[in-house]
């Protein structure tokens, strides 16, 4: 009986929904919508889909309410499919009501007088029922006791406000919760990038508050919830609404953070750049940054990844990659590279920067990337070399395959030569073996047609003999034998023609580049590693090996 009374009710709504009160209604269903009755929860969450998709823009300053009740829907197993499906069509709905005129900086506006009658039991209200076309006036005149439902033909509507401040704070509570299903934090991510896309200068007011919960997300257990996640600390490191500091106060009370405060706190261990100001943290100094947050990120990035090392080996190079696909990738690498230069925990600097290598040298999302590094050709292109360089000096092995990379062949023979004052570990001689491994794959596929123009690519060869010097009789010394022994004798490859040619010069350096500079600077980290390696193993300043400066 009562569902039919109240189908009944809901048509009448949906017949005359201009006359409506939807407003005074909202909380009501919102509470409804939040029952453990499944009927009386399916049923609310069905009146508010209609009255979402009746009132429109009139139910948005009750968006953080409905969202409290939406949100946890979406996460529903398929016994209660039929509220999840319900919860859906509100949640989009709901979305779509945001439009960017919400980021319009809010004005006083004049109060609107209704001209309703203040008491709503009166005669009015009951003619209004009676003139609806219900049996009695009674039910349709009201919806629980005391609320009117039906507004006179004058009436004006008040302006509608998007109140920030509630939702941001209901979609920080629901990601924060762990215990939350996918489905809700997948749709909060979507609201709080929608959010960013809609309204974005207002969001940024409250970007230093969902900055670390954000951060934290990336070790979720799903792909499908770190890649929203990626989406939206993209969008807030891209967005030119980020570009200033001067964003204004909040909707409600002021919530902001400092930005030196914007950071996720790693006890026990030193900061990743030593005492910044606030400047520096704004932007890297030689890194064209894209707002600045896009900065703070990638610091924000790196801590976690020194902080949670299981968070780096299992999703490192799943989330690096990803943000090169949504955000530029020389500007992700020059960043993180500036950073490490400063990083003072020098075996997480070093594992970092064989990631990133690993990534560069492998990943199709850098192959435009690899190809503006494999020539050298612009200054941008040789800054960007020296830059990565620097920190590529973390580990030895991996600034030789920079250099392969770049076809700075006559360095990387001069850095091999420098190996032989390094103290060699099982770890040096496994990355040599995965160097030589590399060099069979597709990505130096030119450098192995090099091989065959040797009076012009003599420090290549040189080079090569060099790593094959430094392995063990293993199987990658035998792969890397046999390939040098299809170099071809340079006597054998002459021909008529090449003899009256004019000799080709080889590869000139560039002159931008200070390679002698690049050689010590290699050699004064790896004389920190060195250090550090033997204070660790209880020899302190009495070492067998030094690198020679």
């Amino acid at each position: 009986m009562c569902e039919v009374v109240l189908g009944e009710f809901l048509k009448e709504i949906k017949k005359n929904p201009s006359s409506v009160k939807f407003a005074e209604m909202a909380n009501i269903l919102v509470i409804h919508c939040q029952t453990t009755d499944d009927l009386i929860q399916l049923t609310a969450m069905c009146w508010m889909r209609e009255f979402i998709q009746l009132a429109g823009r009139v139910m948005l300053p009750y968006s953080s309410g409905i969202l409290t009740a939406v949100l946890p829907c979406l996460a529903y197993d398929d016994r209660k499919k039929n509220i999840k499906e319900v919860a859906n069509v509100c949640n989009q709905s709901l979305m779509k009501l945001v439009t960017p005129e919400d980021d319009e900086p809010d004005e006083p506006k004049p109060v609107v007088q209704r001209h309703a009658d203040p008491n709503p039991d009166d005669s009015l209200a009951k003619q209004e029922g009676t003139d609806s076309g219900g049996p009695d006036g009674a039910c349709d005149s009201s919806f629980g006791s005391g609320i009117s439902v039906f507004s006179p033909a004058g009436t004006e509507r008040a302006p509608v406000t998007l109140h920030l401040d509630g939702i941001v704070q209901v979609l920080n509570c629901h990601l924060s919760d762990m215990a939350i299903g996918m489905m809700t934090r997948i749709a909060v991510l979507k609201w709080l990038y929608h959010l960013y896309i809609k309204t974005p200068r207002k969001m940024f007011r409250h970007t230093d508050s969902l900055f670390p919960i954000l951060l934290q997300t990336l070790s979720d257990e799903s792909d499908e919830v770190i890649l929203k996640d990626l989406e939206v600390l993209a969008e807030i490191a891209s967005s030119p609404a980020g570009q200033t500091d001067d964003l204004g106060p909040l909707d409600g009370p002021d919530l902001r953070i400092s930005h030196s405060e914007l950071q996720v706190p790693t006890p026990g261990r030193a900061s990743l750049l030593p005492t910044p100001s606030t400047k520096g943290l704004e932007c890297s100094p030689s890194t064209p940054t894209m707002n600045s947050y896009f900065y703070k990120f990638m610091i924000n990035l790196l801590r976690r990844f020194s902080s949670e090392r299981r968070l780096l080996e299992v999703r490192g190079a799943f989330i690096i990659r990803q943000l090169c696909l949504l955000l530029n990738a020389e500007n992700i690498f020059h960043s993180m590279a500036d950073i490490l230069l400063r990083e003072e925990d020098l075996k997480f600097a070093s594992t970092m920067v064989h990631t990133l290598n690993t990534i560069l040298l492998t990943s199709t999302e850098l192959f435009q990337l690899r190809n503006q590094l494999k020539d050298l050709k612009t200054l941008e292109s040789q800054n960007l070399f020296c830059c990565l360089y620097r920190s590529w000096c973390h580990n030895p092995v991996t600034t030789v395959s920079l250099c392969f990379l770049t076809q700075n062949y006559r360095h990387a023979y001069d850095l091999i030569q420098k190996f032989g004052d390094l103290e060699v570990t099982v770890d040096f001689l496994t990355e040599v073996d995965k160097l030589v491994q590399l060099i069979e794959c597709p990505i130096f596929t030119y450098l192995r047609l090099q091989l065959l123009d040797v009076k012009n690519n003599p420090y290549l060869i040189k080079a090569l003999y060099g790593l094959l010097m430094l392995l063990p009789q293993s199987s990658a010394f035998q792969l890397l034998s046999h390939r040098l022994q299809c170099v071809p004798n340079p006597e054998l490859l002459q021909t008529e023609d090449s003899l009256k040619a004019a000799p080709k010069s080889q590869k000139a350096d560039a002159p931008s580049i200070d390679y002698t500079e690049l050689l010590q600077h290699f050699e004064k980290v790896q004389k920190k590693h060195l250090e550090v390696r033997h204070q660790r193993s209880g020899r302190g300043d009495h070492l067998d090996r030094r690198v020679v400066l």
